[in-house]
């Protein structure tokens, strides 16, 4: 695995990875061990026990983590680390997630840890809007209203996810 850390930073893509279930984090262990740049966005969930309630950090995208390798190292990859399923493909063919994709969720997590949902189900179309001020000034994303609260879903197009966060009606402008 020594090549990895070897290869030019700048050729490096981002990558999805398919993982068996709940083993994101063991995923994400093995590979900074031999260094590999990675990202698992985490949310955190309050879970009811019998006799306690805790704070506990979910993936945000169950089963995937993000890889910032270079094509050369998928098959390594895939060989020296268990738990990984696969990587995400569209038509056979490994896809590359944006870096503009990863910034967002980021931006995401940082704006509001809590009350975020992800949502594979496709949303009719709504009004496309961008948001006009704050920390997501600039996203753009469709419009959606649940139980009266809007919120803004931007879409994360390269794995097939939307991401859907509480925002204020008044942050947010029509395109």
């Amino acid at each position: 695995m020594s090549k990895i850390n070897q290869l030019d930073p700048k050729i490096r893509k981002w990558f999805a990875i398919y993982t068996r279930p709940r083993a994101e984090k063991k995923v994400k262990e093995q590979l900074l061990k031999i260094e590999v740049e990675t990202y698992l966005p985490l949310k955190k969930e309050l879970r009811q026990w019998k006799d306690r309630k805790k704070w506990v950090e979910l993936p945000l995208f169950t089963s995937y983590i993000f890889v910032r390798i270079n094509v050369k190292e998928h098959y390594e990859i895939i060989k020296y680390i268990r738990g990984i399923v696969k990587f995400v493909t569209i038509g056979g063919n490994k896809i590359a997630v944006r870096d503009e994709e990863i910034d967002t969720i980021k931006k995401v997590l940082q704006y509001s840890a809590d009350g975020i949902e992800v949502s594979n189900e496709t949303f009719k179309l709504n009004d496309e809007i961008e948001i006009k001020s704050g920390i997501l000034k600039g996203q753009k994303g469709k419009l959606i209203s649940f139980s009266g609260k809007h919120k803004i879903a931007i879409k994360i197009e390269t794995i097939g996810s939307m991401l859907i966060v509480q925002i204020n009606k008044n942050l947010v402008a029509k395109k």
